[in-house]
């Protein structure tokens, strides 16, 4: 999903993930993480990268395969930050991959020219 590289871009994000993860018949615990851990990485994204910005869910199936895993991609690196995090002392902001990191069984990023993919691995149940 291509999303505006705008701070409407997280509850876009979620809103949509909660439709997709409805058709998965996600259990509801799992769901409520599942979004919110879109919507702290697509923030993160707004805030520190550079568009294009785009969402990719996946719920593999199969023998030992089980969970979300979510990706967000971004243009690379932004060269300030974003306007949100530049209004904000430091004590308001950057809990973000904190609670990803609470929240998911495995994340990490991927880095390579002018594009950046975090993810983030939950359990579906």
């Amino acid at each position: 999903m291509s999303l505006c590289h705008r701070a409407e871009a997280a509850g876009a994000a979620r809103r949509a993930t909660a439709v997709v993860l409805a058709d998965w018949q996600l259990a509801d615990d799992a769901a409520e993480a599942v979004v919110l851990v879109v919507s702290e990485l697509v923030t993160n994204a707004v805030e520190h990268g550079q568009p294009p910005l785009t969402l990719l869910l996946r719920h593999p199936s199969g023998h030992g395969h089980s969970g979300v895993r979510i990706e967000v991609s971004d243009g690379g690196p932004a060269s300030r930050p974003g306007a949100w995090a530049s209004s904000c002392d430091a004590d308001e902001r950057g809990r973000g991959l904190g609670i990803v990191e609470a929240l998911a069984s495995s994340h990490g990023f991927r880095a390579q020219p002018h594009r950046t993919t975090y993810w983030a691995a939950l359990p579906s149940s």
